[in-house]
């Protein structure tokens, strides 16, 4: 017996994207055998052609829905008002520089023939870096190869019970653009954390996980994740968020069995805060923040000699 097609909330956060955008909204409407969908592309104000060309997609389409945010709100402000608008059983995401394989949506929901009562589908996807050579991230992430390569290897779907356990010991297995997730969830977690200008999806993601006993993983590559040198991701040290998103997580009650992983990756994050002021000979922050991994994890060597590194640098 088939699964009948839910209705899927598509959430496109834009701004300054009149190169890309086309791109992104195109593969959502080349989507085959998964028509009940809408798309909420969400204008963060930007300053270029982007309004223009989104609009004129809506008009062609009424599937596609333009919501404006009348001062910028960043991504995490941008999802969040695409939430307040969303009318499907699921949600899905696209950065409007990233492109979906035309099978994307149709492979993500079969997957509720063998687990109906899931509520996170995740799967691989393409990235295309520096060199502008396009590979599978599985194949070259060591951690996903850990989780993945056998599943990917007999391409059968795979479940992956206590997932927040494995995203704080290793890394987040989810990557937006690569996912699908069951609203009811979506509104029991709550929106984006506004305050962080970066981490916003791993924080997000992990208090998705932590409501949920099991993931299901699609061993198909779905996404195509595009790397731009001056997206934020890329014009701001990474680290620094990472801090910010995993100490407001020790505040959370839901997260209180999981304590020691989140100090663990506290540490590790702040480590590199530390070697980033080091590379920019800034003695005083690095010292500061070589101090801080100590504070939140003392048993790494690698730790104590940063620290030692910070005192000693001229």
């Amino acid at each position: 017996m088939t699964t009948k097609i839910p209705a899927i909330s598509i959430i496109v956060p834009v701004f300054n994207l009149e190169d890309y955008v086309s791109h992104a909204l195109d593969s959502i409407l080349a989507q085959e055998n998964c028509p009940n969908f809408e798309v909420l592309v969400i204008d963060d104000h930007s300053t270029d052609n982007t309004l223009a060309i989104i609009t004129a997609y809506s008009e062609r389409d009424s599937r596609i829905k333009i919501l404006t945010n009348q001062r910028k709100k960043g991504v995490a402000g941008a999802r969040n008002t695409g939430f307040d608008n969303a009318r499907g059983e699921w949600i899905a995401f696209l950065d409007g520089d990233d492109v979906w394989e035309s099978y994307n949506l149709a492979s993500l929901t079969e997957a509720l023939n063998q687990y109906p009562d899931v509520n996170i589908i995740i799967s691989d996807f393409y990235e295309i870096g520096r060199l502008g050579r396009k590979e599978i991230f599985s194949e070259y992430d060591p951690v996903w190869n850990k989780y993945f390569n056998i599943a990917n290897k007999s391409g059968e779907l795979l479940r992956i019970d206590n997932p927040v356990k494995i995203f704080l010991e290793d890394e987040v297995l989810i990557r937006t653009g690569a996912c699908l997730i069951r609203y009811e969830l979506v509104k029991q977690v709550g929106y984006c954390d506004e305050e962080l200008e970066a981490g916003v999806d791993l924080s997000w993601f992990l208090k998705l996980s932590v409501q949920v006993n099991y993931i299901v993983y699609v061993p198909k590559p779905l996404m195509t994740y595009v790397y731009r040198p001056g997206s934020l991701s890329r014009r701001l040290p990474f680290d620094f968020f990472g801090v910010i998103a995993f100490k407001k997580l020790l505040h959370l009650s839901e997260f209180k069995p999981y304590k020691k992983y989140i100090k663990s990756q506290i540490a590790k994050w702040t480590l590199n805060k530390s070697m980033f002021y080091r590379k920019n000979n800034n003695k005083l922050k690095a010292i500061q923040f070589s101090v801080e991994t100590l504070f939140f994890d003392f048993t790494k060597f690698e730790y104590w000699r940063n620290f030692l590194a910070s005192i000693m640098l001229r």
